[in-house]
């Protein structure tokens, strides 16, 4: 992979790409490719991947040969792509639950 900048754009291709000879001939300044620091979401979906990684071998080795649809497996990126789709789609869906430990701006119980 290569990095190019130019002022404040930044673009990513890969090194066998066609348009590179393009990107120098335009001015585009090419660098060390800076690799993106991960946060607590880039582990939490590696560890995901990891474990349906795992998940899966493990269904490979039980039950060899008895299962109808052999070759409609699914890969494990999509089940974690899946997976955290659908985390996303019921945190965007979920609404807020009254425990009546929130307390309004006056400082009295919200339902009090």
């Amino acid at each position: 992979m290569k990095e190019f900048t130019k002022g404040a754009l930044v673009t990513v291709v890969e090194d066998n790409d066609r348009r590179i000879a393009d990107y120098k001939s335009n001015g585009w300044k090419e660098r060390p490719l800076t690799p993106k620091p991960q946060d607590d979401a880039d582990k939490r979906i590696d560890a995901a991947m990891q474990e349906a990684s795992d998940s899966e071998s493990k269904s490979d080795t039980k039950g060899k040969g008895k299962s109808k649809d052999k070759g409609k497996k699914t890969a494990p990126d999509k089940k974690v792509n899946d997976a955290v789709e659908a985390t996303k789609n019921a945190s965007e869906e979920s609404e807020a639950v009254d425990d009546g430990l929130l307390t309004n701006a006056s400082g009295g119980e919200a339902n009090g």
